[in-house]
């Protein structure tokens, strides 16, 4: 069976990875892929780290590590939220088979592309800095419960980046010609419900956006959901 490899692309060059083995990227010229340090001819971008992100494969899975003391990492798949890799050595697998990283220096923002290659491994929820992967559970949900979580869900599974944020309670309820306070009332019994299950996250004001992320990452509710939307 053929092994998973990555394809690490930034501007014209690119270089494939394998299992075991590590791509460096960074402004500094040691970098396995230069971003930022002009090699290019542009200006220099301090904004870049010197050594900013590390992408690796390792048990079947691709990894982006952020190695840079001082600035975050930007994990942008092809759909689906963005995920920022805050500090040093938080680490993530690929949330898409092809995902953007963005360092967003002083000058510009500059993109490197990563291509997952071959076979996956079984999805895996992201990992950070001290923890492992979560586990996740498909919810089980009425017909009902899952035509309005997918409509609150829709923009996580067809926008990308900073704009794949859920819909609020307004736009659910517009989307299904529903009154607002019948998909407050459900999102309520919801998360009282997956809560005491034990889902994680579901309490304070972010528990719908957590309870639609959560419904994604999980595979409860996928792109084949929004036939029901229309």
């Amino acid at each position: 069976m053929d092994q998973v490899r990555a394809r690490v692309t930034a501007g014209t060059a690119s270089l494939e990875v394998g299992e075991g083995g590590a791509v460096r990227v960074g402004r500094a010229a040691a970098s396995d892929l230069q971003v930022g340090g002009g090699a290019d001819g542009s200006p220099e971008d301090l904004g870049v780290s010197r050594a900013a992100a590390t992408v690796s494969v390792r048990d079947g899975r691709v990894w982006v590590r952020n190695d840079s003391t001082s600035q975050p990492v930007y994990l942008v798949p092809d759909t689906g939220p963005t995920r920022v890799l805050e500090g040093t050595d938080e680490i993530s697998s690929l949330p898409s088979p092809r995902v953007t990283v963005q360092l967003r220096g002083r000058i510009r923002t500059h993109e490197v592309h990563v291509e997952l290659l071959g076979p996956a491994a079984p999805p895996a929820a992201g990992q950070r800095r001290g923890e492992g992967p979560a586990t996740q559970h498909l919810l089980e949900l009425t017909p009902a419960e899952r035509r309005i979580l997918t409509a609150l869900a829709e923009p996580l599974l067809t926008a990308r980046g900073d704009r794949a944020r859920p819909a609020s309670y307004a736009q659910g309820a517009e989307r299904l010609y529903l009154s607002r306070s019948r998909v407050e009332n459900c999102v309520a019994d919801l998360v009282k419900k997956l809560a005491a299950a034990g889902i994680p996250g579901l309490e304070g004001p972010e528990a719908k956006d957590n309870l639609c992320r959560y419904a994604v990452r999980s595979g409860s509710i996928t792109r084949s959901d929004l036939t029901a939307l229309d």
